[in-house]
């Protein structure tokens, strides 16, 4: 199995696409991270990404104590800082981390736009 995960992004979509038809879409996991605030049309785009792929999206989210990144704020009381938005760490990297270690699988697919930013931040991940 590769997990593939789907912002509701155009990289990310595209990056989705390209391993289904790279692998088969019996073989890729699209993985979205639900969070409260997310645009209202993320569920369109949602929904027509899942006709493209011809498989479900698998929504994922973080615990219960968490709606969105202004409840990580107010609960937290922590913004931004050396090692990232504190939402980020709550609302993804954590809910990433612990698919990652309850799933069994063979790689993961990304999708980075080609920046300078992204660039780096494909070369992080890798690290």
């Amino acid at each position: 199995m590769i997990i593939s995960w789907w912002s509701a992004g155009v990289t990310s979509a595209v990056a989705t696409k390209l391993a289904i038809d790279k692998y088969g879409k019996d073989n890729v996991v699209p993985i979205y991270f639900a969070i409260d605030s997310a645009h209202d049309d993320n569920a369109r785009f949602k929904e027509q990404c899942e006709e493209w792929y011809g498989r479900e999206i698998v929504t994922e989210r973080a615990p219960e104590k968490y709606k969105d990144q202004f409840d990580v704020i107010l609960k937290d009381k922590y913004v931004n800082g050396p090692s990232g938005a504190r939402c980020t760490l709550v609302l993804k990297k954590r809910v990433r981390q612990r698919l990652e270690k309850e799933l069994e699988y063979e790689g993961q697919v990304f999708g980075f736009e080609y920046s300078k930013k992204e660039i780096n931040r494909a070369i992080r991940f890798k690290e």
